[in-house]
């Protein structure tokens, strides 16, 4: 009998298992596809897809086994997905739309699970409106900006302080640089007329000794002047 038929497939590829079932499912095949989804979700995923797409239920009982292993999956923080894109599954889950979501494939539930994502946290989107913020996340939004903001201004504020600052010190080092200067130029001067009279004389050429000489002949001179007069 049809009613008999059914086939259970698994495509197992690491963190996603896909369970496919196919056939014609009544209270008689319930007990054995039971012990075979409870079997298959107890190994290893994240994320198990049960394609639907070529089973036909004809008891609402299913129903509550579904229900029952998504419970079990949610306990082992994994998802269930269940997969259709036909109006006779639509119709079945419409009792428990709200918990049963069916999604046309692999693709649309990621596609979907991104905009849950969005909308988990406040923000939506469509061609009419464009993005919109839910009013809890334009004022996080703000708070952010606000503080980006004020951390950008200070870090600037900051910056330009110290570039003043430095600024001020080189204008103070050049300015003691030019009163070296002028101060070498000074004793220069002072230190030539001392070589003109004699009383400087070079270390390179000369010895302690030889200014000593110098020193008391400058003495005697002043002397005899002194002398003289």
């Amino acid at each position: 009998m049809m009613s008999d038929w059914m086939d259970i497939l698994v495509d197992d590829a690491g963190d996603e298992v896909e369970i496919t079932l196919r056939g014609t499912f009544g209270l008689l095949q319930l007990p054995a596809v039971r012990e075979k989804l409870e079997m298959l979700i107890k190994g290893p995923g994240c994320f198990f897809f049960l394609n639907l797409e070529r089973a036909h239920f004809i008891d609402d009982a299913y129903l509550e086994l579904f229900l029952n292993i998504l419970n079990r999956i949610k306990k082992q923080n994994a998802m269930l997905v269940f997969i259709s894109s036909g109006k006779e599954h639509r119709d079945y889950f419409s009792r428990y739309s709200h918990i049963l979501e069916l999604y046309d494939n692999r693709k649309s539930f990621r596609r979907s699970g991104l905009l849950k994502q969005l909308k988990q946290v406040g923000l939506n989107y469509s061609k009419q409106t464009g993005l919109r913020l839910s009013p809890g996340v334009a004022v996080a939004l703000f708070v952010i900006l606000l503080g980006w903001f004020v951390t950008l201004f200070s870090i600037v504020y900051i910056q330009n302080n110290e570039i003043l600052e430095q600024q001020a010190q080189i204008i103070s080092l050049e300015n003691e640089r030019k009163r070296s200067i002028q101060e070498i130029e000074r004793l220069k001067s002072s230190l030539g007329s001392l070589q003109h009279l004699g009383l400087v004389v070079d270390s390179t050429t000369s010895h302690a000794f030889g200014s000593i000489r110098d020193w008391v002949g400058y003495l005697e001179l002043l002397e005899n002047s002194r002398r003289e007069n």
